[in-house]
């Protein structure tokens, strides 16, 4: 092999070489991953209105230039303070997950741009939040937590509409109230779970009352109306005062009108005469 084929080879072989190297810093194909979607700027025409979904796709050198969106749901925590309708400050902490719309890329990004988080979401978060604790009062905030939070979350929804942001959910990290106002509500519950106890005391006792007058209301209708109801009065007290008397180591006398109905067993074997 010559000097010339030598010399032939070897500028090939740059050539090669620098088209490779060309193309990289040219880089005229860009990549969209999973769970990304990707948009094309030109200069002289604007955007291209297309949005372009996972794989490879090729862009003019030097002139076109792309911009990838995340269209996973993310989170923004936010912070603030409110006031409820009875005029009690609120710190609230709020979570808000949300996506772009994938379909409508373009237009969120030619209103707000790659920073359309930090542009839109604290923003409509917060009034949304002020706007519907100034509905409730403190304690209807924290026993209606859940409608507190389905109703923030529709008012961001709706607020978000317009920018071409989807609002998947609302939940709440944190809501505190002054340590005055949380005094007053463990005040409040302990009084009201006393009053309960008492009234359901004197529910009892009223009740007990009822059956009592009840039960002697029954007992004097019986008696007026079945002689024998009183006769079978009359064998069960006596029987209860020969239990107590067979229970003594004494010698009792009765008189001899009186009926007694002894299980001789109980007396242990002893023997009550009765006489005159």
């Amino acid at each position: 092999m010559n000097n010339l084929d030598k010399s032939r080879i070897g500028y090939t072989l740059a050539a090669a070489f620098g088209l490779v190297l060309l193309f990289f810093l040219v880089n005229p194909f860009f990549v969209v991953e999973s769970g990304y979607r990707g948009i094309v700027f030109n200069p002289l025409s604007g955007m291209t209105g297309k949005v372009y979904g996972e794989g490879i796709h090729y862009k003019l050198p030097f002139l076109e230039r792309v911009y990838i969106y995340s269209i996973r749901k993310d989170s923004e925590l936010i912070d603030t303070e409110a006031a409820s309708k009875d005029l009690q400050n609120v710190n609230v902490k709020l979570n808000v997950f949300f996506s772009p719309v994938a379909s409508r890329l373009i237009d969120l990004h030619t209103q707000l741009g790659p920073d359309y988080v930090q542009k839109i979401i604290p923003s409509i978060s917060k009034e949304s939040i002020k706007a519907v604790l100034a509905l409730k009062t403190a304690e209807e905030i924290i026993s209606e937590r859940e409608d507190v939070s389905r109703r923030i979350r529709e008012s961001i929804t709706e607020r978000a509409r317009p920018y071409n942001l989807q609002i998947h959910e609302v939940t709440f990290d944190e809501l505190q109230f002054s340590s005055a106002f949380i005094t007053a509500i463990e005040r409040k519950k302990i009084a009201q779970q006393e009053f309960e106890e008492s009234k359901s005391k004197s529910q009892a006792a009223v009740e007990k009352a009822r059956g009592e007058a009840e039960a002697a209301r029954i007992i004097n209708q019986a008696s007026s109306q079945s002689p024998a109801f009183i006769e079978l009065r009359k064998i069960e007290a006596q029987k209860e005062i020969a239990a107590t008397l067979a229970a003594s180591q004494n010698v009792v006398y009765l008189p001899s009108d009186t009926i007694l109905m002894l299980d001789r067993s109980s007396v242990g074997g002893a023997a009550l005469r009765a006489a005159k």
